[in-house]
């Protein structure tokens, strides 16, 4: 899988497996800014103050690039991402509707399914069918 296409794109569709791949290394990457990132500590630094900004900001990008995918492969609209920033019903929605719940079987309107369910997958005898009779006259 391409990782500019799975934490930078908004298009397309992502199976639950990556996208629980993709999102904890995202949250161990936001971790030490939470933790090390104190207001007194960027006060008396600008440049962590600097590099803490530019780590959220790739963090939010991230994230949302990843929600927006779970939530094109469950055939919703990307703007349901709206629900994740809502208090206690945002972690639950994330929880279950994103990294519980299943994609939608085959292709829908935001591409095919990646797991490739609902396609039909080519003759494994094509051209030796064992059960047909040829007489030659």
């Amino acid at each position: 899988m391409n990782q500019k296409w799975a934490l930078f794109s908004l298009k397309g569709r992502m199976r639950r497996r990556d996208y629980w791949l993709y999102s904890l290394p995202v949250l161990l990457v936001s971790l030490p800014v939470f933790l090390y990132a104190t207001p007194e500590a960027t006060a008396a630094n600008p440049l962590l103050d600097i590099l803490s900004l530019v780590i959220l900001g790739f963090v939010f990008w991230a994230s949302l690039a990843l929600n927006v995918k779970r939530l094109h492969d469950r055939n919703k609209s990307g703007w349901w991402v709206i629900v994740t920033f809502l208090p206690v019903i945002g972690p639950v929605f994330v929880i279950v509707e994103l990294g519980i719940l299943d994609g939608t079987k085959g292709t829908n309107q935001f591409g095919p399914d990646p797991k490739g369910r609902g396609t039909t997958p080519p003759s494994q005898d094509q051209g030796n069918d064992k059960d047909s009779i040829t007489i030659d006259i």
